[in-house]
């Protein structure tokens, strides 16, 4: 899967080596990489939810390499299960660290009681309590993993 980086000025895709945008010299050297956009460019879209996204599938890029990981509503992120190939070698990241569910046209989080700890945006959620979380949100899963929202 080929990642680019995505202008928040003007919603130019550009390699993941740039560091100014190619389109509106914009600074994009702390944009995460993402998957290339389907459909109009972020700048055109109807908001920053992930509503729009297919019913159900949900995708995250891990800012360390830029692997993404898609899921269904209600899938476990941690280090067994459906997930525990992704997150093998993140041993700070529970078993059964977070879940993220589609509820009401909205994703959420919700931490499931992990050692570590989930953050949405730089906010540590309190386990037991969904979190929303919308297209660009950055995620961590623990203070080690940190995982972008693109779709």
């Amino acid at each position: 899967m080929e990642l680019i980086k995505i202008c928040p000025a003007c919603g130019e895709e550009n390699p993941i080596w740039e560091v100014i945008c190619r389109l509106c010299m914009t600074n994009i050297a702390s944009v995460s990489p993402s998957c290339p956009a389907r459909g109009p460019a972020p700048a055109e879209s109807e908001g920053s939810d992930l509503a729009a996204s297919p019913p159900g599938t949900l995708t995250l890029a891990r800012a360390s390499d830029g692997q993404a990981l898609t899921l269904q509503s209600g899938a476990t992120l941690g280090r067994s299960g459906e997930t525990g190939e992704f997150f093998k070698d993140r041993r700070t990241v529970s078993r059964a660290h977070a879940r993220v569910c589609l509820e009401g046209g909205i994703w959420q989080i919700e931490d499931l009681g992990s050692l570590n700890g989930t953050w949405v945006n730089g906010t540590r959620i309190e386990p037991g309590h969904a979190h929303p979380i919308a297209s660009g949100d950055t995620l961590a899963l623990s203070l080690a993993c940190e995982l972008r929202v693109i779709s």
